[in-house]
């Protein structure tokens, strides 16, 4: 009996707030990874922009950063497809009667929280990373393995951010407004946010360090091509950049923590 004790794992309650996260995170990564549509709507839109990649003429160049910049660049549509499919996982699980059965389990609602965001966040974004992946070895053996580090750098840099940034609001935000309205405000943002230059005369994040395209660290990192950030006569340095991710991440951070504190404030408990 002593030994039976000693293998048995300890309860779920007993473990710390990080192992909870951790598996809440795994849960929700296999959940979320397994959907077609995560797939399906993702590379859409990355086969749709990089179809007819921009600017004209750029995979021409022999500067492996500029290269890799702007290929990066072309993926700035696939966030919307990363928050349009995570929008409905609060809405699905009470749809499919798991929101008392997780309520009702010692996990809480902290690592419940984040574990979401972490691997349904992760989960979606993993077309993302494949499609990257699959990029980065057609450049490679089209001009050698230089690619790659530089490669895994810029996803980091300008990739990376706005994912964070998007699925932190997609678990978060559709909480208050539903998935249906949050999906119109996301693209709506994403396209005034992001693509709608000054050149249009309103007023718009677009080309300054609060735009989520990366535009900011493609530039001043990696010397991609500026839009809108050359339209506003600014050069972004190495510090624009990283306020630029910064403000990124934060926001992410900000939203989970007010969505924490809002459903520890419901909840009965």
């Amino acid at each position: 009996m002593t030994a039976v004790l000693q293998r048995t794992a300890p309860p779920t309650a007993a473990r710390t707030w990080w192992a909870k996260t951790v598996v809440a995170a795994r849960y929700e990564y296999l959940m979320q990874v397994r959907r077609p549509a995560v797939w399906v709507v993702v590379l859409a839109l990355i086969a749709l922009r990089c179809a007819s990649p921009f600017p004209p003429g750029f995979t021409s160049t022999t500067d492996n950063t500029f290269l890799v910049a702007d290929w990066a660049g072309n993926f700035m549509l696939c966030p919307i497809g990363v928050g349009a499919v995570l929008a409905d996982r609060v809405r699905r699980e009470s749809r499919l009667g798991l929101s008392d059965l997780l309520t009702s389990t010692p996990t809480g609602i902290g690592p419940r929280l984040w574990g979401k965001a972490i691997g349904a966040g992760a989960a979606t974004s993993t077309p993302v990373v494949v499609a990257w992946v699959g990029l980065l070895g057609y450049l490679t053996a089209q001009r050698g393995a230089g690619v790659i580090p530089v490669g895994l750098g810029a996803f980091a840099a300008i990739i990376l951010p706005a994912l964070v940034f998007v699925a932190a609001c997609s678990v978060t935000v559709p909480y208050l407004t539903g998935p249906v309205l949050y999906r119109l405000g996301l693209f709506g943002y994403w396209i005034w946010g992001n693509m709608v230059g000054p050149r249009f005369g309103i007023p718009t994040p677009a080309g300054t360090p609060f735009e989520a395209i990366g535009e900011y660290p493609a530039g001043a990192w990696f010397h991609g091509t500026l839009f809108d950030a050359r339209q506003r006569g600014i050069t972004p340095t190495g510090g624009e950049a990283v306020l630029s991710i910064a403000f990124l991440l934060l926001v992410g951070l900000a939203v989970l923590v007010m969505t924490q504190l809002v459903l520890t404030r419901r909840s009965p408990s």
